[in-house]
């Protein structure tokens, strides 16, 4: 059995520690508690359930925030001193855990760190900074949600290590007496001195109107409240009273109210488990898992949405607690930091497997609290359409200025970004736009919704890229214009594609939404043709879920390009009209927001994606039977994607079982990227069934040659080009480790491969 030695500073702690305390000992672990607090606080503490501390000092009278770490810390070396313990279980926060934490670091004592994950994203000092210090000084993680192992994922702490176990409430509160419900509303303001007057005031004054309407009435402890309305000079509204209760009967409190109204995580997480509807007067604070659950409601911390949202509680039942009781995964964990598996939480969220960063969730985006703090602001403006709006005007002007074109238009998606490209050209039924049959639908069907046909020209094997010869052999008398993707982001050979478009006076529009900083000759992909379509989608180098940019330098376009995403309505003209028909494809401003905190990211993520490519590239390169990417001759990659070729003759099975081996190991990747040329979809086999592919071919004299109109024989290095292509997602996140385990899990399937 283990020797523990838990640390504990603030009575808030006991209450939850006490089932742990007493289950380990229970369980035959020798386990002792130190204590650094007042000692009325203690007191309290007993009350609370802790067991007799054996240790215990009272921090220096009024010492400030150094002196009581510096007492604290000398403490913690006095009894960790010796080797008397086998392991530091650290709950609570505050300055007692942490100066324990960081003494058990220095003398070799492991840390078990339950409650870990705990963020409230707070702009007051110190924030987050001591809980993010705790947390990552320990071994072992136990969470109480599956959203707080997220939140240690995104921090870089190891997964295997992060065990979501639950709450330790529901032995807490098993343990207790029961108490008669109140009727009341309990206000439990743990950070209202961080509140200025006037918010405070606000948030009592509604809280008030809104128990009056109820007839509920509405109690708070004076401990926490009455000295921050002293200093501000403030009096409470009529219809809330302050109650002079020790932490023991503020809890039984919480546990008998009708509804809680708190600005405190750990309330949240009580509540959830009582079953009794929380109101969240801080949205920093807000649990997620408790938000999502239905068990908690952000109200503001100025009490703004109240008057709505309490009788809304009280009138619906409360979601279902998202926290599991976590007293047996808890307890099985103290024997050491792998003695027990991660549990599931209450609500059934799948656990984070533990793989290779994605760029579908936190591990492979840069998303963080600079998106959340311009989102916050997008919605605390009251304006959230772009035409009143300034995050996407101002998103357009800074995206314009990294590209070096005279204007940005943003819209809903990379999509709409190539629809209004191509509505930009002014196509007659009938005219022929020359593309790639290696793309997304996306930036396809736009040319058949305007009236235009897709005509599709080959690729070159090795990079699946449109070339100037392959573009040159699809010329017809019908061609308009000429769509050009930088594939994974590797940039197409511009210079012979433009000179031949500039000889037959085509613009060329750059499909860019993969190539976000590709270069070609010195200049960035996106500067060269007449127009630029860009794509944030989720996968995309930057993001705002769904979204995109087109941009040119001609005023001209970029006015038909502006009224294509607002239904040809000319905001601002003296006299607008719907000049011709369009849709309305704008970006909305907490889109806008978003993209506009991820844009100055950009060129990091690009130099990131780059490194990582380059590591890839060097650990893989010795493996026979593989053709790997790299920068053309003539310019640079943007590294959206690492596909690589497999050549069938040298790897038995070739790309396909090969890409079935890396995902057997955990590798993630996509075999010939898309099954089948973009021609060979059934909109184009069987193009009569839909108006929108019928009409323009009943325009074009493709309608009368042999059907159907594209066929695979005469795209061989698009055919062969997917055959032998894997298709490998990176991003700005993987780490060397990860480039090593995708490339030992390469190898090892090549080895298995070749042995049959």
């Amino acid at each position: 059995m283990a020797r523990l030695l838990v640390p504990v500073g603030a009575c808030g702690d006991a209450a939850e520690l006490a089932p742990l305390l007493r289950a380990a000992t229970a369980a035959g672990h020798a386990v002792a508690v130190a204590w650094f607090g007042p000692p009325a606080e203690l007191e309290a503490a007993r009350r609370l359930g802790l067991p007799e501390p054996a240790h215990a000092e009272a921090p220096p009278p009024a010492a400030g925030p150094p002196a009581r770490f510096a007492a604290a810390t000398a403490f913690a070396a006095e009894v960790l001193g010796g080797g008397r313990w086998d392991r530091l279980v650290a709950l609570g926060h505050g300055t007692a855990v942490a100066a324990f934490v960081a003494t058990a670091g220095r003398v070799g004592l492991g840390v078990l760190r339950a409650n870990a994950g705990q963020r409230v994203h707070a702009a007051w000092p110190p924030g987050d900074r001591e809980r993010r210090v705790v947390d990552h000084a320990a071994e072992a993680w136990a969470t109480a949600s599956e959203a707080q192992r997220l939140e240690l994922a995104r921090e870089g702490l190891p997964l295997a290590d992060l065990h979501v176990v639950g709450s330790l409430w529901p032995a807490a509160l098993a343990a207790l007496p029961a108490v008669p419900p109140s009727g009341q509303i309990w206000l439990a303001l743990e950070h209202a001195h961080r509140l200025q007057a006037a918010p405070l005031a606000a948030l009592l004054a509604q809280l008030a109107a809104a128990g009056r309407a109820l007839g509920l009435p509405v109690a708070a402890a004076a401990a926490g409240l009455q000295p921050t309305l002293a200093g501000h000079g403030l009096v409470l509204p009529p219809g809330i009273t302050l109650a002079d209760l020790d932490p023991r009967e503020q809890l039984d409190a919480a546990r008998a109210a009708r509804a809680l109204v708190t600005d405190s995580a750990g309330y949240q997480e009580l509540a959830a488990v009582l079953g009794v509807p929380c109101l969240v007067a801080a949205a920093a604070t807000a649990r997620p898992e408790a938000i999502l659950a239905g068990c908690a409601h952000l109200v503001g911390h100025d009490g703004e949405a109240l008057a709505a949202k309490l009788p809304w509680a009280l009138e619906r039942p409360v979601g279902p607690s998202p926290y599991a009781d976590g007293l047996a995964a808890l307890l099985a964990l103290l024997a050491g930091p792998t003695a027990a598996p991660t549990a599931p939480s209450a609500t059934a969220v799948a656990p984070l497997a533990d793989r290779l960063p994605s760029d579908a969730d936190h591990s492979g985006r840069t998303l963080g609290d600079d998106e959340v703090a311009f989102a916050a602001a997008a919605i605390r403006s009251g304006t959230l359409n772009s035409t009143r709006g300034t995050f996407v005007a101002r998103f357009e002007r800074d995206f314009a200025a990294w590209l070096g074109r005279g204007h940005a238009i943003a819209c809903s998606s990379g999509t709409m970004a190539m629809h209004a490209a191509i509505a930009a050209l002014g196509l007659a039924p009938g005219d022929e736009v020359i593309t790639t049959p290696i793309t997304d639908m996306g930036a396809i069907t736009p040319i058949l919704y305007e009236g235009g046909v897709p005509v599709f020209a080959d690729v070159d094997r090795a990079t699946l890229n449109v070339t100037a010869a392959t573009i040159r052999a699809q010329l017809t008398e019908r061609t308009r214009a000429i769509v050009v993707t930088h594939l994974f982001g590797g940039p197409c050979d511009l210079e012979p594609i433009l000179a031949l478009a500039a000889g037959r006076g085509l613009p060329v529009i750059e499909d860019c939404a993969q190539a976000f900083g590709a270069t070609v000759r010195g200049r960035k992909v996106g500067t060269a043709g007449t127009i630029a379509a860009f794509s944030l989608q989720q996968g995309k180098h930057i993001t705002c879920g769904e979204g995109g940019i087109v941009a040119t330098d001609d005023p001209s376009v970029a006015r038909r390009l502006f009224l294509f995403v607002n239904k040809a309505w000319g905001y601002g003209d003296a006299a607008p009209d719907h000049t011709f028909p369009a849709l309305n494809g704008r970006l909305g401003e907490l889109a806008g927001a978003v993209a506009l905190a991820q844009l100055p990211k950009l060129d990091w993520v690009v130099s990131r994606r780059r490194e990582v490519a380059a590591a890839l590239h060097a650990r893989l390169a010795p493996l026979p039977g593989l053709r790997l990417p790299g920068d053309p001759p003539y310019g640079t990659h943007a590294w959206w994607r690492f596909a690589f070729a497999v050549d069938a003759d040298e790897v038995p099975g070739g790309a396909l079982a090969l890409g079935r081996r890396m995902q057997a190991a955990g590798i993630a990747c996509v075999p010939r990227y898309v099954q089948k040329p973009a021609f060979e979809c059934a909109l184009f086999t069987d193009w009569r069934r839909s108006p929108i592919t019928w009409l323009p071919l009943q325009q074009n004299p493709r309608l009368h040659g042999p059907q159907p109109p594209f066929r695979r024989e005469h795209y061989p290095g698009a055919v062969r080009g997917l055959e032998q292509v894997v298709v490998l997602p990176i991003n700005e996140r993987y780490r060397l480790a990860d480039v090593d385990r995708v490339a030992a899990a390469i190898s090892a399937a090549l080895r298995e491969l070749r042995r049959g």
